[in-house]
Formats: C-alpha cells, structure tokens, sequence
C-alpha cells in the first residue's frame, strides 16, 4: 500500500494545475493503480522530503528515484533512521542521487539549515513534499510545533527557493494531511485539527495568486489510514483509549482492523 501511496502523491505532484483554489485529494483505506509519468517529467529535477525515513515519506522517494529524478534530499529526525534508510536507497538507486540531512521541522533554523545544505548540494529545487508529522495527543504542543508549524515553514521556506521570482524555476510543494482532516476522528481531536490546518494552509497558498507570481503549485493529499511504522506505534492512541465510551466500538474495530493488516 505504501507504493501505492507514493506513486499517488507523485501522479499528483506532476499533474494538477492549479486553477482557483488549491487542489485537495483524499482517499479512504484504498488507494488506486495509476500509470507511471514519462521519466522526461523527472529529468534534471530535484526534491526535497521531510519524514523520508519511513512510510508514505519514503514510498515518495523511492516513486521519485523510479520515475527518474536526478536527486532527493532526505529530512528527518530520526539520524539512525534516516541513515538507514539512505544506505537502502543508495544501494538500489546509486550513491549519487540521495541524501540525508538531519532536521526536525519544529524548529525553524533546523528547517532553513536542511533547506539550504540540500540547495547548496543539488544547486536546484523543484519539488517539495511535506511529510513529517507527529500523532501527540498527552503532547499537543508537539503535535500543533510539528504538524502545523513544521508544514507552514517548510511551505514558505519552499517558496524561496522555488519561486521564479527569486531565481528559482517553479515547482510543486506537496502538503501530506490526512483523511482525518475531512472525516474527523474523535479520539485524536488534535491530529485531526493540526491536519485540517494543513488542508486549509495548502487551499489558500495554493491560489492562483500565489501560483501566477511564483510559479509555484501547492497541492494537498489527504491519504486514508496507511499501514506504515507510524501507523503501528501510534502511542497517543491507546493514551485516550480511556476516554472512550465503552459503547463506543469505533476505536478497537480500527484497531483491530489496523493489526490485521499487519
């Protein structure tokens, strides 16, 4: 299912004009087979993605590495992780085309730092996806640092490299919210709201009027529950556990669900 994932946020990355408002995607547990771009789209481009490590972050890389970008750049906080899964890139792509810079996204110099060492490496920028996010429901500051402030600066930081207005070439940014954000579910409130943030981030970034004097495309994917690490270990789930109502079946059928999949 990741695959999947992440060849639909590139089918989506390359695709959507932006016309009024910024475009919006979702999908609910199921994802669909799409026809893979023509390696010319990717040629000479380079991209930059937060949370890369694991998941629908790195199922992105590797659609990218596939359909024949010359490079991307890996952010994330995890060191150990992100080593890791850039050795397992290198190995099956080459040793040129990937690399690892440690961030976390809830800080802003950590942000431009990760921005500018990727610029100063590939010396272009032309697709951003911004994946990195938290489930912190006990921590929502964490949770309101990452999710919606990690996501605005990236996003603006974006803009500054890819905007022609600023020597840049134009390009995409692509903000990862969640089904969540459209089809609230109760026992993570603020997850839910820090990817509602992003859903409405990307339609107002993604107008027209941004896109016309920048030449920069925003597009929001709203993916349904994917089987990913972070999925699995989600631990601010069992912390609400309590809160359910007994009555309330929604939370194990999920659950029970998730682990089935597994």
């Amino acid at each position: 299912m990741n695959q999947s994932v992440g060849n639909f946020l590139l089918q989506l990355s390359l695709s959507y004009e932006i016309t009024g408002e910024g475009h919006v995607a979702s999908d609910n547990r199921t994802t669909s087979n799409y026809s893979t771009l023509k390696m010319s789209r990717l040629n000479g481009k380079f991209a930059l993605v937060t949370g890369g490590s694991q998941g629908i972050g790195f199922a992105c890389i590797k659609e990218l590495l596939n359909n024949g970008i010359q490079g991307v750049t890996l952010v994330d906080v995890n060191v150990s992780k992100g080593n890791e899964s850039t050795a397992l890139l290198k190995e099956e792509f080459g040793t040129e085309r990937v690399i690892f810079i440690e961030g976390d996204v809830s800080k802003e110099d950590q942000v431009e730092d990760a921005f500018e060492k990727s610029f100063n490496h590939w010396k272009h920028l032309d697709i951003v996806i911004n994946n990195a996010g938290v489930i912190a429901e006990q921590h929502w500051q964490k949770a309101l640092l990452t999710n919606c402030g990690g996501t605005l600066q990236c996003s603006l930081t974006a803009f500054q490299y890819l905007s022609t207005k600023r020597n840049g070439r134009g390009g995409v940014i692509v903000n990862v919210a969640s089904i969540v954000a459209v089809h609230p579910y109760a026992i993570t409130p603020v997850y839910s709201s820090t990817k509602s943030f992003i859903v409405m981030l990307g339609r107002c970034l993604g107008d027209s009027i941004y896109h016309d004097h920048n030449g920069v495309r925003v597009v929001t994917v709203c993916p349904g529950l994917t089987i990913t690490d972070f999925a699995r270990n989600a631990g601010g789930l069992e912390a609400l556990k309590s809160l359910v109502p007994h009555s309330q079946t929604s939370y194990n059928d999920d659950r029970d669900w998730l682990k089935s999949q597994s």
